[in-house]
């Protein structure tokens, strides 16, 4: 078989069902092969879309998302998603063509010939191998789904040259390894158990490892053992349903929050990294307890000292935890009604500050059904949501928080709406995010995904009007011109509504969840945008406006 026929093949043989990508000169012996295989082809318009794609495909359905590229500029095309996966620990398999063989390293100027491509992979991702011969391509396939399958879930890359695409071999096609739940070592979790047990006010923090490692039920369960309120990170929102009485949602930084987690002696971290914009730079100042589970020894210790470590698989490690506590420890039957008046407490105070913050998180959670994935780009209305909407089960809320890259919204909800068909995929969007990848709406228009995608209009970066008049007294470069974005959707074949008052959206969110294809509703009501200098000022200090 061909190098091309080699590729499908080993992806076919690893339960692929859909890659992302556009063809190239190069790598045409992969869209020939495909032609033959049962593996569906979703053709992007630009190769970040393709590889964001593939992204919001991982992040919803659990699996490996895989795109492909041709060489050179497509190929660099794809970094800034897979930079992005790399910061939200997203296991998206990148397989980019190369050069000839022989001419590697050479420096002839040989068609899209670029001496970095690989120095390019090697930056955001986990694994990278370039493919020599036909017979490697299978072993090498093997070797990315393992490494992508094992320990923190993070991007890979292959690149094949086009003669070994395109020359015939005799591979063999190895069974894809058999993968192992990393399991936590049994001192490790008797330790972080007997102080669990001692805990009389216990907090749970949950990350995105929660969700990647398909522990929600367990950690539910273990918080209910412990009767411990729950927070979590932006990427944990939905690893537990944001309605469950102990859920404390994503709050920490309001100052209520910080209030509330000085009266806790014990944290019990799972999955999360603390990372700057989640801790405020680590100003966050936690329980003098610290129990810390992942998967990744790596960021045990990183950022707060630990009382405990447990590393490994989220799963396994919470289940044990709930084999060794029993509860004896009894702690305060008022917990609930804390986390209650809590978020009733953060609620009302956001209320006050910012009403229409609240109103439009409030109008969304009424015209959303319960099981909608809601996926994010970088806008004001967005971050509200990050804290303020509830989300009801795992992987229903999607966003490029960790590396904050404009333009994942389109193409990722996308790869979304392909990753589990049967459940409503809402985009929210600002006007310049929206720009970076609107020509993905011929790909949503193409597969007619029931897709809807709210664009919020203030025509410009509202990120970034309040930062310089913070700093400086004044804007540059921050006003954008834009199309009608109505007219833009029309233009792609899609349906669009337009929305001026924000107690329309509830109503115009039901007739667009009813089109058979996708639907672009633009919304020109202003949404106040929360300080960015310092992060707990997302809450305390929300009345800087967009516009």
């Amino acid at each position: 078989m061909t190098g091309g026929q080699a590729l499908v093949r080993s992806l076919e043989a690893h339960g692929v069902t859909t890659v992302f990508g556009i063809p190239g000169t190069h790598n045409l012996a992969v869209y020939d092969a495909l032609l033959d295989s049962p593996i569906r082809h979703i053709s992007a318009r630009h190769e970040q879309g393709a590889a964001f794609m593939a992204d919001g495909y991982a992040r919803t359905s659990g699996n490996v998302g895989v795109c492909l590229s041709t060489t050179g500029p497509a190929a660099l095309n794809t970094l800034t998603p897979l930079g992005t996966a790399y910061s939200d620990s997203s296991p998206v398999l990148c397989i980019a063509s190369q050069i000839q063989t022989e001419f590697l390293g050479r420096e002839k100027g040989l068609l899209h010939e670029c001496s970095g491509q690989s120095g390019g992979f090697q930056a955001v991702t986990k694994w990278w191998q370039t493919a020599t011969t036909v017979e490697a391509i299978p072993w090498l396939v093997r070797d990315a789904f393992a490494q992508l399958g094992s320990g923190r879930p993070r991007p890979a890359a292959l690149e094949i040259p086009c003669d070994v695409l395109d020359s015939a071999g005799q591979p063999s096609l190895p069974a894809p390894l058999e993968m192992e739940l990393e399991q936590p070592e049994p001192e490790e979790l008797s330790r972080a158990c007997r102080l669990l047990e001692k805990a009389r006010r216990p907090v749970i923090w949950a990350g995105n490892g929660v969700i990647r490692a398909g522990a929600s039920d367990a950690l539910t369960r273990l918080a209910e053992r412990l009767q411990s309120p729950v927070f979590t990170t932006t990427l944990g929102k939905g690893s537990i349903p944001e309605d469950h009485p102990l859920s404390a949602g994503n709050t920490l930084l309001h100052p209520a929050g910080r209030a509330y987690l000085r009266t806790c002696d014990l944290m019990l971290a799972v999955g999360t990294r603390f990372k700057e914009i989640e801790t405020e730079r680590w100003r966050l100042k936690l329980p003098e307890q610290l129990v810390h589970i992942d998967i990744d020894p790596a960021e045990i210790g990183r950022n707060y000292g630990v009382s405990a470590a447990v590393v490994g698989h989220a799963r396994p490690a919470l289940e044990g935890c709930l084999e060794l506590c029993r509860g004896e420890a009894a702690p305060s039957p008022d917990r609930v009604r804390e986390v209650k008046e809590l978020r009733g407490r953060i609620r009302s105070e956001c209320r006050q500050r910012a009403p229409a913050a609240v109103e439009l998180v409030e109008c969304l959670r009424a015209a959303l059904p319960r099981e909608s994935i809601l996926v994010c780009d970088l806008t004001a209305a967005a971050t509200w949501c990050h804290h303020l909407l509830e989300v009801y089960q795992p992987a229903g809320f999607h966003s490029p928080w960790g590396f904050c890259t404009l333009g994942f919204g389109l193409p990722a909800a996308i790869g979304a709406r392909l990753a589990q068909p049967q459940r409503p995929v809402v985009l929210l969007s600002g006007d310049g995010g929206f720009l970076f990848n609107c020509q993905e709406l011929a790909t949503a228009v193409e597969c007619g995904l029931p897709l809807v995608m709210i664009v919020f209009n203030d025509k410009g970066y509202g990120v970034l009007r309040p930062q310089q008049m913070a700093r400086y007294g004044r804007t540059h470069a921050a006003d954008l011109v834009g199309p009608d974005f109505t007219a833009l959707a029309k233009a792609f074949g899609a349906a669009a509504l337009r929305v001026e008052r924000l107690e329309e959206l509830s109503r115009n969110i039901s007739e667009a969840l009813r089109q058979p294809g996708p639907c672009l509703i633009e919304v020109t009501a202003s949404i106040p945008w929360p300080p960015i200098e310092t992060t707990a000022g997302m809450f305390a200090q929300a009345e800087v406006s967009t516009q």
